[in-house]
């Protein structure tokens, strides 16, 4: 049983991992998305593992579901990036007090009957990172207790196996925005198997070729005004609280911690079975490598430390309390991901020529550059930590410390 898991937890994750390493046996020479991933996944279970259990789940908290994202993450990159979409925006709502009881208790429903996987569509196409302020073009016209979006929303992982997305909107129409026509920001529990709705591929990047990230079509969706999880002004805090930015942070450090991971062991395997020359020593004896392998493997240990010591304290926290763990939250997610890269760096400098061909080395290499993509980026990530190091020590000079 994987450390820090409860045996309820493990034996599903047990079981998920069983099939991904069974589907990755067939799937390494082809970086493509496969529907089987997500359907092994969901028959494993591991999808209602942080639903509460009075709603037919495990209700297993950040912690335990950052370990298993990590697991993940050292088999299958891509399958670990799209399940922690889900995972995020699931656990999120379990924690979120702002959702509307009915519209919370359906989608737990479709979670735990029907095997409904789910992800935030957010981005935008030319319109910025949503984390930094961007106003939707995607529209919600409101009429009476209807709904009509219409818009595209891009990097939408894992579009094929989705059935619900939260989707942004600017709200127009009766009851949209106060007299000064501010815009109002909705967001809205989307089911993707309404009509108007377009999944599109346009996902050709350098790493987790196999998620599927493509664009989400909204051509005159009608929805309730009851699917409507919340709305805000541009620049106010999510009416959702901490939980979103929280259970997004963990899994993505998670998934791409376990990128490194599962390069660590995989290239610690190959130095010991390479034997050069005569055959007398193996690479791993090589001081040079052991020096890149210990190099390595303190970058993941530390990241490791600090994901599931601040996991473990939000779970820990009361939900009054938990907004002062973000910080740590963001410093969990760039040590994870720059642990990453450093690691997945070192393993295809040890390995040398045989790393650059096409394998699991090399592509952990482009799947661990991913994660730097993600918010928080480290340039907003160490000026948030600047600007509360100087208001505290100007705090600190008033007070004549």
């Amino acid at each position: 049983m994987a450390e820090g898991l409860r045996s309820e937890v493990a034996s599903r994750l047990d079981d998920a991992l069983d099939r991904l390493r069974g589907l990755r046996l067939g799937l390494d020479a082809e970086e493509v998305y496969r529907p089987e991933v997500p359907a092994a996944l969901v028959a494993a279970g591991l999808h209602t593992i942080c639903l509460p259990v009075d709603a037919g789940g495990l209700g297993a908290g950040l912690k335990e579901t950052a370990i298993g994202q990590a697991a993940l993450g050292a088999i299958d990159g891509s399958a670990a990036l799209g399940f922690a979409m889900h995972q995020h925006v699931l656990g999120s709502a379990v924690e979120s007090a702002s959702w509307p009881a009915q519209l919370r208790q359906r989608l737990f429903a479709a979670v735990r009957d029907e095997g409904a996987l789910l992800n935030s569509a957010a981005t935008e196409e030319g319109g910025g990172s949503p984390a930094r302020g961007a106003i939707p073009a995607t529209t919600a016209r409101i009429d009476r207790e209807t709904v009509v979006l219409r818009g595209e929303k891009t990097w939408t992982t894992w579009l094929p196996a989705l059935r619900f997305a939260l989707v942004t909107a600017t709200l127009e129409g009766d009851r949209a925005a106060p007299a000064d026509d501010e815009p109002v920001i909705g967001t809205f529990l989307v089911d993707l198997q309404l009509p108007g709705v377009f999944r599109r591929p346009s996902f050709d990047a350098l790493g987790v070729r196999a998620s599927a990230s493509g664009t989400l079509g909204l051509e005159d969706v009608r929805v309730g005004l009851d699917d409507m999880i919340a709305r805000r002004w541009p620049g106010e805090p999510d009416p959702r609280g901490p939980a979103p930015g929280a259970w997004f942070g963990v899994c993505i450090a998670a998934t791409y911690l376990g990128v490194g991971e599962g390069a660590r062991d995989d290239v610690t395997r190959w130095a010991l079975g390479r034997r050069p020359g005569d055959g007398s020593a193996s690479v791993a004896d090589l001081p040079t490598v052991q020096v890149r392998l210990g190099k390595l493997d303190a970058a993941l240990r530390v990241a490791r430390t600090v994901l599931l010591d601040v996991a473990g304290r939000w779970d820990a926290a009361p939900p009054g309390d938990r907004s002062a763990l973000l910080a740590d939250i963001g410093l969990a997610k760039i040590t994870a991901t720059n642990a990453a890269v450093t690691a997945t760096d070192e393993a295809l400098r040890i390995a040398g020529g045989p790393g650059y061909l096409a394998g699991r080395l090399e592509r952990a290499f482009r799947d661990a550059r991913a994660g730097l993509i993600n918010p928080p980026l480290d340039d907003i990530a160490y000026q948030s930590y600047a600007k509360a190091l100087i208001e505290r020590t100007e705090a600190q000079a008033r007070e004549g410390h």
